[in-house]
């Protein structure tokens, strides 16, 4: 069944931009390929979970087009998930993208909290290496840094940032679906449950998380946590040790070394950035002969929108919502926040690896493509 698919950018440029939109009854999931990709249309789209996913060209403001796709087969990059014992490996023709470790079934002493490593763009990893045991050589500061992960400092009062003894665990309880294959996008929903160190469950976590289809300036990752207090009341308490997505660069990328830390309202730097709130803020630097960054968006419907951010020179950066008293917001004397029983809070994060700086990346209009997307109708042909 052939669709048609009116794309209209608003009152912005739009370059290479994610959507997702709604499919309509009767429309079958699969692929499906556009014939004719110019004028701002893109090449193939990925009907999955009652949605058409696809990445537009370029889109001038107010330049409505309206394009015809039929049923079809994949083209361009091919993107693929594979498992095993305990990891989804990520893969975009055949190379690594990254890969999740969820260490539920590993013979290995399961780690604290599942995390992503190596964290890469094209050839180049971009997040510091993960540390295999605390005696691992050489050294590494704060080991529980685990490259991209998930993660806050006091939930009931149970550490579930740190490794230091007495520390709570994320558990991997199950995966809701996955797409293991895509033209658009892979992914998977994972469902865990925050534990104290005695076993004690504190609250359920619904994980999303999805590799898109690279752009030109480089590759998006979402990530959307919900909470859901399935085991009474939760309260997660201020601290500024925490991060609902949280990573940790390569060390030449660091804002001590040749790393340059930027936000959405102009700072610069630890100093200008640590502790503040911001829609958006991008790490970049050299890393390997070449010019690279990770970005970090909040969306505006997300919980205490924009975020505060726990930024450091030494390469770590992580959105914390909860720390009003430790980076002294002036909001409240306590930044604490308690999840009801039975209620959820949701949280949604794009993070963007690219080539080059915040401006020739034009990291602004990217968030504002996830923020504010073009609006998309889908009508059966």
């Amino acid at each position: 069944m052939p669709i048609e698919v009116t794309i209209n950018p608003g009152r912005h440029d739009r370059d290479h931009a994610p959507v997702a939109v709604d499919l309509p009854v009767g429309v079958p999931e699969g692929v499906y390929r556009f014939p004719d990709s110019k004028g701002g249309g893109p090449a193939v789209a990925q009907a999955a979970g009652r949605r058409l996913w696809f990445v537009s060209a370029r889109l001038k403001a107010d330049a409505v087009v309206t394009l015809r796709a039929s049923p079809g087969t994949a083209v361009g990059e091919s993107l693929t998930m594979e498992e095993e014992a305990d990891t989804l490996t990520f893969l975009a023709n055949g190379a690594l993208v990254t890969r999740y470790h969820f260490g539920d079934r590993s013979p290995l002493p399961i780690p604290a909290r599942p995390y992503f490593y190596p964290v890469k763009l094209g050839e180049t990893a971009l997040t510091r290496r993960v540390a295999a045991r605390k005696d691992a050589q050489p050294k590494i500061d704060h080991p529980h840094h685990r490259s991209l992960w998930v993660a806050h400092g006091a939930v009931n009062g149970v550490d579930l940032w740190s490794e230091e003894p007495g520390h709570g665990i994320q558990r991997h309880t199950g995966f809701a679906w996955q797409v293991n294959r895509g033209p658009v996008w892979v992914g998977f929903e994972e469902n865990l449950t925050w534990q104290s160190d005695q076993g004690r469950p504190l609250v359920d976590e619904s994980r999303t998380f999805r590799v898109w289809r690279s752009v030109p300036a480089g590759r998006f990752l979402d990530l959307e946590v919900t909470f859901r207090a399935a085991h009474g009341d939760v309260t997660f308490g201020d601290t500024k040790e925490g991060g609902i997505c949280a990573i940790r660069v390569r060390e030449p990328l660091q804002g001590d070394k040749s790393g340059l830390i930027a936000h959405a309202l102009g700072g610069v730097g630890e100093g200008e950035s640590w502790g503040h709130r911001a829609p958006w803020i991008d790490y970049s630097g050299e890393l390997d002969g070449r010019k690279v960054g990770i970005a970090v968006f909040d969306h505006p419907r997300a919980f205490r929108y924009p975020t505060h951010w726990h930024i450091r020179d030494y390469g770590l950066f992580a959105a914390n919502p909860f720390a009003w008293h430790d980076y002294q917001s002036g909001w409240s004397e306590d930044g604490s926040f308690v999840l009801k029983a039975g209620a959820s809070l949701p949280f949604r994060y794009r993070i963007f690896l690219h080539e080059g700086d915040r401006t020739s990346a034009k990291v602004a209009a990217r968030w504002l493509d996830w923020a504010f997307p073009p609006r998309v109708e889908v009508k059966a042909a």
